[in-house]
């Protein structure tokens, strides 16, 4: 499952430019998620918790945050935003930390690097069995319509001083695998190319929504980040949970 192990360099800086500001993020996910079904929530496992960069601004707002990210790299630099904090090196599918909490988050479609049916499936059991009753599991997904969308854009480019990143998507059989190249300037002025493929897929709502209810969730609201109401052109998809 692991990814990003040359991209991470790169990582929350790209983010973040082609998403909200942080803080609009995690606005949304305390007033409109969490505030909205469960504003007792104190306690937070974060599920590919990345660089913890939501997690920094949860912290900030006084909640306490676990995380759980495959990278190793990734939590070297997480210790980094936040040291001596609640980070655990672990595989989404593949858990047990022998507690509750009261929300699991799983942020910025990184269900989505489960490219596997069966491995979300693991995710949700995974899920339920680290919430409590009535407590809240929140995802969101980019959209297979998304996914078919970039796979017809153009290449997008990043420049980084002397460095220059592209990334351009394309489908294999069915798995959407983001090109990712590198261009490093060395010593001597030329530029070495360094290349990563990081794979993800999805998967339709509907079946989604079914596969929660067998796993005991109930979906208190789907919301669609950018236009609330989720159609069949819906990109990046919320899903709020209650055990």
């Amino acid at each position: 499952m692991k990814t990003y192990d040359i991209f991470l360099d790169y990582y929350d800086k790209i983010v973040r430019s082609i998403n909200n500001p942080l803080e609009d993020e995690v606005d949304f996910l305390i007033e409109d998620c969490i505030n909205e079904y469960k504003p007792e929530t104190k306690t937070i496992l974060e599920v590919a918790c990345g660089t913890w960069e939501v997690a920094r601004e949860l912290i900030n707002r006084k909640y306490k945050v676990t995380g759980l990210d495959i990278n190793k790299r990734m939590l070297e630099k997480a210790e980094k935003n936040i040291p001596k904090k609640n980070l655990i090196l672990g595989d989404m599918i593949n858990f047990d930390l022998w507690k509750t909490f009261d929300a699991i988050l799983c942020n910025y479609n990184s269900i989505c690097h489960l490219l596997k049916w069966e491995q979300w499936q693991r995710f949700f059991e995974m899920s339920n069995n680290h919430l409590e009753k009535d407590w809240l599991l929140i995802f969101d997904i980019n959209t297979i319509y998304e996914f078919e969308n970039i796979t017809k854009d153009f290449a997008q480019f990043y420049n980084f001083e002397s460095d220059t990143v592209c990334l351009e998507m394309q489908k294999n059989n069915w798995i959407y695998e983001w090109l990712v190249k590198i261009f490093k300037q060395s010593s001597d002025k030329k530029y070495d190319l360094v290349e990563e493929v990081v794979r993800e897929n999805s998967f339709p709502i509907n079946k989604i929504k079914k596969e929660l209810k067998d796993k005991w969730f109930k979906i208190l609201e789907m919301i669609d980040y950018h236009y609330w109401e989720v159609t069949v052109e819906s990109e990046r998809v919320y899903f709020i949970c209650k055990k």
